[in-house]
Order: structure tokens, then C-alpha cells, then sequence
């Protein structure tokens, strides 16, 4: 099977950071240092917020002084809560240049720089890398669905893991064969080239050497959420026009009513999914 390119994440408007600055430059100011409570709204780019996290923490049974890396940390926001409520040490790896600085600026603002270590890398060149060693656990949550080279990636993150060591991941797969529109818009507009049904997503796994995969159907989970983003932004659009202008605006609303549309036509659903390596 001949790879699908890999996304440019620049392009998806829900990256586009300067709705994030915009947003965290008109809080209102209040003393002392910022918590990862103050950034939730803006740096929570998975779903359902630190109720996730608290769900990934009991499945993987991490403890405090746990070591944790998370690929595809995005703003940091769940590496700075896992830090900053269970005493992890996280290690948040991100490529986007733009969002690994940003994470980075946010960590430091929250004093947790000693305990959260952002690192900017291609997930697939993570073996090996001077920083990289073996870790107690892998979390991922709405990254995978960017990344095509699944068998590749997942060797990855096996040679990660310590041994008996446990993952925890969030997202989508294909509850049904896609429509052409259906793939042109996951594409275009969420940089998901390709998206595997459970029976690949399953299979991959198992040849990486990770077993004991628990798989959970979130989709009923999920479609209130993004049904309410999404009805939420069209009820303050105005509010959005002034804060990010017209433009952005108008491409995070179309994001959002793009996620909407593929999870209620039944041929996107969300998954939960942990085990262990071997």
C-alpha cells in the first residue's frame, strides 16, 4: 500500500495561533503566576479537557515521579496538567514549530519548566535521539490521525516504552468506508490523509509488539462536544470576527463544523485505546 503524504498542520485552521494569543491576550489580568486551570480553554486541543487526562492517568496507572512522553503535545497543556496534578515528568514532544514555541513560552509562565521538557521533533525520528530513553508511559491523544506511516510510527513508540510499560491514546478511525467527501474533507481541512477501520488500527499494533489493547468506541462520548464547539462558535461569531478577524474566523468555524458533520454522518468515530508493550 503506497503511503498518503503527511499533513501540513500549518494549514488547519485550529493551529493557526494567533486565535490562541488573541484569546490569552484578552483574559483578564490577575496576579501571581498563570495555572494550567487559566490555559485550559486555549491549550486543551484534545477533547473533553483535563477530564481526559484524569482517564488516561487511572488506565496507565501512572504514579507521581512517573516518566511520561507525549507525541503530538500540541500547545503542552496536557503535559503541564499531568505535571502539574499527578507529579509526572513529561517529556512534550511537538513538530510544529510554531506550537512547541508557544508551549514552551506557556510552561515557563506557569513555573513548571523543571518538571515538563518540550522537545520539537518528527514523532518517526524519535528512536535514538539523545534525549530520547525508555519510558514508563506513552500518551497520545488526537495525533495519530496526522501521522499515515502507522506501522512505522508505532515501532516508534514500542522502542520507547520500558518494557511491561503502558500507552495511552485518543482518536479517530473509520467507523464505516468513507465517502469521497467524507475523505476530501478530513484531508483538506483536519490533515488526515489516511484513516484506518479497527480491524488495521488493530493490526498495527499487534505487529509493533504492543498487546493487551483495550479498545473503547468513544463516539457518543464525543458528539455532544463537538456538536456543542461547534454550535457555541456560530452563537459568538461576532465575538470571534472582532477578536481574531473575519478570515480566521471563518476557517475555525468551518473547522468545527467540519468535525461536527463527519462524526454525525456515522463514518468518523473517536477511540480510546491502552495497552502495554511486551
Amino acid at each position: 500500500m503506497t503511503e498518503p503524504p503527511s499533513p501540513r498542520l500549518d494549514d488547519m485552521a485550529l493551529y493557526d495561533l494567533q486565535h490562541v494569543r488573541n484569546a490569552l491576550a484578552d483574559r483578564p489580568a490577575r496576579p501571581g503566576p498563570l495555572t494550567p486551570a487559566d490555559l485550559e480553554p486555549y491549550d486543551q486541543l484534545h477533547y473533553l479537557g483535563h477530564q481526559a487526562l484524569d482517564h488516561a492517568v487511572a488506565r496507565l496507572g501512572a504514579a507521581p515521579g512517573a516518566s511520561v512522553v507525549d507525541i503530538g503535545a500540541g500547545l503542552g497543556g496536557p503535559a503541564r496538567y499531568l505535571a502539574e496534578r499527578y507529579g509526572c515528568r513529561v517529556t512534550a514532544v511537538e513538530l510544529q514549530p510554531e506550537l512547541h514555541e508557544l508551549s514552551t513560552e506557556l510552561t515557563a509562565l506557569c513555573g513548571l519548566s523543571e518538571r515538563v521538557t518540550a522537545v520539537r521533533a518528527d514523532a518517526l525520528t524519535l528512536r535514538g535521539a539523545p534525549w530520547s530513553q525508555r519510558y514508563d508511559h506513552v500518551v497520545s491523544l488526537l495525533t495519530i490521525l496526522h501521522i499515515p506511516r502507522r506501522a512505522e510510527l508505532f515501532d516508534v513508540l514500542h522502542g520507547l516504552l520500558r518494557p511491561g510499560g503502558t500507552f495511552y491514546v485518543e482518536d479517530f478511525y473509520a467507523r464505516r468506508p468513507l465517502t469521497d467527501g467524507e475523505r476530501t474533507d478530513l484531508a483538506a481541512l483536519v490533515a488526515c490523509p489516511y484513516l484506518p477501520d479497527e480491524s488495521r488500527y488493530r493490526q498495527d499494533l499487534a505487529e509493533a509488539g504492543l498487546t493487551d489493547v483495550t479498545w473503547t468506541d468513544v463516539t457518543d462520548l464525543w458528539l455532544p462536544f463537538v456538536g456543542d464547539r461547534a454550535e457555541r462558535f456560530r452563537r459568538d461569531l461576532p465575538q470571534h470576527v472582532r477578536l481574531h478577524g473575519a478570515p480566521l474566523a471563518t476557517r475555525l468555524r468551518r473547522f468545527y463544523d467540519t468535525v461536527d458533520s463527519l462524526f454525525t454522518g456515522g463514518g468518523v468515530g473517536g477511540v480510546r485505546l491502552w495497552g502495554r508493550r511486551e
